[in-house]
């Protein structure tokens, strides 16, 4: 009668290890989706920021260069704001089409990644 208690208790002890050595990897998998979709949010406001900075000092040389042309620099700084708000009605109505969709797709796509290559490592 040992013997079969013998095997059940091993066989709790193998499950339990598993379970275990599964919770683990998934922890591990969920921190590694963190840390890429982390990194890609990171990259992204750099990239934004540097782009910010750059439109901002275009802006500012059309502004002055526009006030040149047109003999008034308020004038010439009236025509970049005029720019920029066209560029925010269009951004306004096509937020939902263009923006969104962008930044699901690659929040998304950063997910999806390790899945695939998990796939094709398999296949």
């Amino acid at each position: 009668m040992t013997e079969p208690t013998k095997t059940f208790g091993e066989l709790k002890k193998l499950l339990t290890d598993y379970l275990d050595a599964r919770i683990s990897l998934l922890k591990l998998d969920a921190y590694e989706k963190i840390a890429k979709v982390t990194a890609a949010l990171f990259s992204s406001v750099v990239v934004a920021l540097l782009g910010f900075f750059l439109l901002f000092f275009l802006s500012l040389s059309a502004g002055f260069y526009l006030g040149g042309v047109l003999g008034s620099i308020s004038l010439g700084f009236l025509v970049v704001t005029g720019v920029y708000l066209v560029l925010f009605v269009f951004v306004l109505l096509a937020k939902k089409d263009f923006m969104e969709t962008f930044i699901i797709e690659r929040i998304l796509g950063e997910l999806m990644k390790k899945e695939d290559e998990d796939e094709q490592a398999k296949g």
